[in-house]
């Protein structure tokens, strides 16, 4: 019974928290309250229960996600609440004990802990933060628009992270004068843009108006250029490849193959042909 009583005491603890970032931040400041040292902060369904750890639910108090934020951003700046994020948009199981032990030693070590890359909890830090700065800007060049038969301008991406709030700025001033819609079905979350302001909403099944006419001849105007450009002898597959992982061909109408798109298929979309079995997508150089 004695070292079962040990076993316990020694537990590691995981706290659970409700997926959203001022959850995550009355995580980190009930451990401070509490005088705890959490190994992680987890979603429930995210997580490998071992008779190893103790599980402790944490409820969000806005008040007490709004003195971390107000601490962070006084004795740190806001350069550092930014990065902070980041990080949780990642998709990465241990992100929430990675966010805690930054801002533990960020808030003792002062401003210029971000350049302490020697130390564990600055280096898994600033690697999730660039996995998502990674993420967005692959999703900047890949993204792919379709024209609805309603007039809205439509995008279905697939990230390996949340960051559908990192690049929609980036597209509502490219696109001001369209409402758009960027939809992750990985993340159930879409943007929307109505010519004057976005926002965010859940979205866990998205219902998608065809496609206008005018869209099948704007994608085949499209990868006939891509097409043609290509010079066969210079064709490179692997290099082509580490430029444009194949990961987000799916998404991207020029690997539509054109006996496909001619036949207008019965998908969600037309650039989800490039999912069927029957013909993937060419490689080009």
């Amino acid at each position: 019974m004695d070292s079962f009583s040990s076993l316990i005491d020694d537990a590691e603890i995981v706290y659970l928290y409700d997926g959203t970032l001022e959850g995550m931040l009355t995580a980190v400041f009930a451990a401070y309250g509490r005088h705890e040292d959490p190994r992680n902060i987890a979603l429930p369904h995210d997580l490998q229960e071992s008779m190893l750890c103790s599980y402790v639910p944490i409820s969000t108090e806005l008040r007490y996600a709004t003195r971390v934020q107000k601490g962070v951003i006084d004795k740190l700046g806001e350069r550092y609440y930014d990065d902070i994020k980041k990080v949780f948009l990642s998709d990465h199981a241990e992100k929430g004990g990675i966010i805690y032990r930054y801002i533990r030693y960020a808030l003792k070590a002062g401003r210029w802990s971000h350049t302490h890359l020697a130390e564990p909890e600055v280096a898994d830090f600033v690697e999730l933060r660039q996995q998502v700065e990674k993420e967005a800007h692959f999703m900047l060049q890949f993204v792919r628009f379709a024209h609805l038969s309603n007039g809205v301008f439509y995008a279905h991406i697939e990230p390996k992270a949340s960051v559908v709030p990192l690049i929609t700025d980036h597209f509502a001033r490219r696109l001001n004068i369209q409402p758009f819609m960027i939809y992750d079905s990985v993340h159930n979350l879409a943007s929307v843009f109505d010519t004057e302001r976005w926002w965010l909403v859940s979205a866990d099944e998205i219902q998608v108006p065809d496609q206008s006419d005018a869209e099948y001849d704007y994608q085949a105007l499209w990868q006939t250029f891509y097409n043609t450009i290509a010079i066969e002898e210079r064709r490179n597959p692997t290099c082509q490849r580490n430029f444009m992982p194949k990961r987000f061909w799916g998404n991207m109408c020029e690997h539509i193959p054109p006996e496909l798109r001619k036949k207008k298929p019965e998908t969600a979309t037309p650039t989800a042909a490039a999912r069927l079995p029957a013909a993937g997508p060419r490689l080009l150089g």
